[in-house]
């Protein structure tokens, strides 16, 4: 239903990529021809070898917390090509928690509290928002060597080309 709205509408479409490579590929396998503007495999947290897939059938790889757990997951993300990153926070799970691989590299820290002494300026503990995006972002900063700027703007340019080509 998702595939055939996107290709009507001449849309990218955003499709959740966590625990399910097999069936994810054979569903894009099956529908490659009726998805012309592509999209995001969003969270993803497979091998290279997945990303590699998606790539080479035109999609963009989003990556989050989620995406950023084990060392793995870094070396993965390591070798993806920076014109084909999208990042997101999927607020409000996915957050990069202090256990990840990836907490190291996380420069911003947002102060939180329990959901029962929330604060309005406080986020809620345990829960991710829309504000931890930089989070992902200096993770990929620190795992790519490539200055945060720099990064954020090779980013925002990918997302220009997949979800708004008119605009450039």
């Amino acid at each position: 239903m998702q595939i055939k709205l996107a290709a009507d509408s001449n849309l990218p479409l955003f499709l959740h990529h966590r625990n399910c490579h097999q069936d994810f590929k054979e569903i894009i396998l099956r529908n490659l021809d009726s998805m012309p503007r592509k999209g995001v495999v969003h969270s993803f947290d497979g091998t290279i070898e997945q990303a590699n897939f998606f790539l080479e059938k035109g999609f963009f790889i989003g990556i989050n917390g989620c995406s950023l757990k084990t060392e793995d997951n870094l070396n993965v993300v390591k070798q993806l090509p920076v014109d084909r990153l999208m990042i997101e926070t999927d607020a409000p799970w996915c957050e990069i928690k202090p256990s990840h691989a990836s907490s190291n590299l996380v420069k911003t820290k947002f102060p939180s509290v329990k959901k029962e002494k929330w604060q309005s300026e406080c986020l809620v503990k345990g829960r991710n928002e829309p504000c931890c995006i930089i989070q992902v972002l200096e993770v990929l900063s620190g795992l790519k060597q490539i200055d945060p700027h720099v990064l954020a703007e090779d980013i925002y340019q990918n997302t220009m080309k997949l979800f708004f080509p008119t605009e450039l």
